[in-house]
């Protein structure tokens, strides 16, 4: 039963709950967003309750969440079955998949300053090797 209600509960997400999500996930506030799009909380609140919100807020939104702009309009529990297009069908809305990008992110990051640490030691030894060659 609960699963159902959380489905049911994805399902019928607003456009500003699911802003919400991804802005929570990329650890982003509402503020930062409005500072990005130029408008303050009442207005983009207004437009997102009446349902009037522009395509070019959408862009902007689109753009500084970094997701897809058709995202805002596809239903997050569709299945594309179509294998040439998996690249469109990333459930940016699901919250485990934002996690495992997050957490990739973070392993790319650490990476990167594991090589780097790496090669600083590598160039240490190297100049300990030369102290010593120099002393013998």
């Amino acid at each position: 039963m609960q699963e159902e209600n959380k489905n049911l509960d994805q399902k019928t997400q607003t456009l500003k709950e699911r802003i919400l999500a991804v802005l929570d996930a990329k650890s982003l506030s509402y503020s930062q967003l409005l500072d990005y799009i130029d408008l303050d909380e009442k207005q983009l609140d207004e437009k997102l309750d009446q349902h009037t919100i522009d395509i070019r807020t959408l862009e902007l939104i689109s753009k500084e969440l970094r997701i897809p702009l058709y995202s805002f309009f596809s239903n997050p529990n569709a299945v594309n079955e179509d294998p040439e297009n998996q690249f469109y069908n990333v459930n940016i809305w699901a919250p485990h998949e934002i996690q495992l990008q997050n957490e990739n992110k973070n392993l790319r990051e650490d990476v990167e300053r594991l090589k780097l640490e790496l090669a600083r030691k590598e160039l240490f030894i190297q100049g300990l090797e030369n102290q010593l060659k120099k002393e013998s």
